[in-house]
């Protein structure tokens, strides 16, 4: 990792760093919690478990909404410390939690608690970096996020034995008291009032729906939300399927949750090599395509059976992995043309994406995870849809424009 010019004057690795662990809330929250479901579940002898993770990602959808056009209005820093307040506290009210009820709406604050740091430092990449650069950098972000996906469940797993799921939200308010720390004291501010909107708040809808229209934003956000998508259905299905049909303890569902962690870390690291050899939307049109093979194999072997758990793992392995060099070149794509609008861009991108996950999520909930076939087909549908979208606006949108 180098350190990258970037127009605030920080060393680039400390801003890694600091960015890493804000955008960790998402995965952090999401995969510390996964191992300690079932356990909940028959806790509050209640079946809607997976409710607390779809009424989390739709809280990350809204509350990317919102942050996004206040940090263009107001700067990226008050943002960050009003949703990570906002995120302690909601972290405590769940590890107080009576019942299923209160933890599921006490979730939905702690979303969009989270969301700030999602999608407010996107923007601070976008303000700081060129489309190349912000390729580079946010495929170092993912190295940062990654270790959060494999230490998480492997933490959570661990605080089973010790403890109960009620601990896991403790962690949680420390986490969130250490962001609050990072923001107050060592994240500079990257949008300087010079360069903030005037635009009043009330025109943010109007906004939203000229950028949802232009085919350039549509051409790369509606494709990486759907691959989203597959990435949250399993997010939100893997432990009741590793554990409740294949019988991994939560203890070792952490390794095989953190090795398919590790994957996508190995190919956002790939993806800083590859750019200097090829464009990002060559890359991202390869890796998708990759992705989908693997997700129509997937429904394949979970009908079948064939293989049993270890092929099932091995596509998983595929299909997750490869977000790390779908993502961070679709996110540069989609912010590179609005430099003076990222945090309106990085919001209605982060919202699609997050809320066509939880669509997702909550679609793998009506059906019984009794085996991996339900996963199977909620992911593959997500990503073949994905690149269909993505050739259709290619037709009309061509190669050959400055994104590519």
């Amino acid at each position: 990792m180098t350190n990258t010019p970037n127009r605030a004057g920080v060393p680039t690795v400390r801003l890694i760093l600091i960015l890493g662990t804000l955008s960790a809330f998402g995965p952090l929250t999401t995969d510390l919690y996964l191992p300690a479901l079932p356990t909940i579940a028959q806790e509050f002898v209640s079946p809607h478990v997976q409710q607390s993770m779809a009424i989390y990602f739709f809280g990350l959808a809204l509350g990317q909404l919102f942050y996004g056009p206040l940090s263009d209005r107001v700067g990226r820093r008050r943002p960050l410390l009003f949703g990570c307040g906002l995120y302690t506290l909601a972290s405590l009210g769940c590890a107080l939690a009576p019942n299923m009820e209160s933890l599921i709406a006490l979730r939905l604050l702690q979303a969009l608690g989270a969301s700030v740091g999602m999608v407010t430092t996107l923007s601070v990449v976008r303000d700081l970096f060129d489309v190349r650069d912000s390729a580079r950098v946010l495929s170092y972000l993912m190295l940062v996020m990654g270790v959060a996906p494999v230490l998480a469940p492997l933490l959570g797993g661990q605080i089973l034995l010790y403890g109960d799921w009620r601990m896991v939200f403790g962690i949680l308010v420390v986490y969130g008291l250490v962001c609050i720390g990072l923001v107050a004291f060592a994240l500079p501010e990257s949008l300087p009032p010079s360069r903030r909107t005037k635009t009043p708040l009330s025109a943010v809808l109007p906004d939203y729906l000229r950028l949802l229209a232009d085919l350039r934003f549509q051409r790369f956000a509606l494709p990486q939300s759907l691959m989203g998508a597959g990435f949250f259905a399993y997010l939100s299905g893997a432990s009741l399927v590793f554990i409740g049909v294949y019988g991994v303890s939560a203890q070792n569902f952490g390794f095989v949750f953190g090795l398919n962690a590790f994957g996508l870390i190995a190919a956002a690291q790939l993806n800083t090599w590859l750019l200097g050899r090829y464009t990002g939307t060559q890359i991202l049109t390869r890796s998708m395509a990759v992705m989908a093979v693997a997700s129509v194999l997937l429904v394949g072997a979970a009908s079948t059976g064939l293989g049993g758990m270890w092929v099932v793992w091995g596509l998983l392995f595929v299909c997750v992995a490869g977000s790390g060099l779908v993502r961070p070149n679709a996110l540069a794509a989609v912010l590179a043309p609005y430099p003076e609008r990222a945090g309106l861009a990085s919001s209605l991108l982060g919202a699609l994406g997050t809320g066509v996950g939880a669509l997702a999520g909550a679609v793998l909930g009506l059906f019984p995870l009794n085996s991996a076939l339900p996963l199977a087909i909620v992911i593959a549908a997500a990503y073949v849809m994905a690149v269909v979208i993505f050739w259709g606006i290619r037709w009309v949108y061509p190669a050959g424009s400055e994104l590519e």
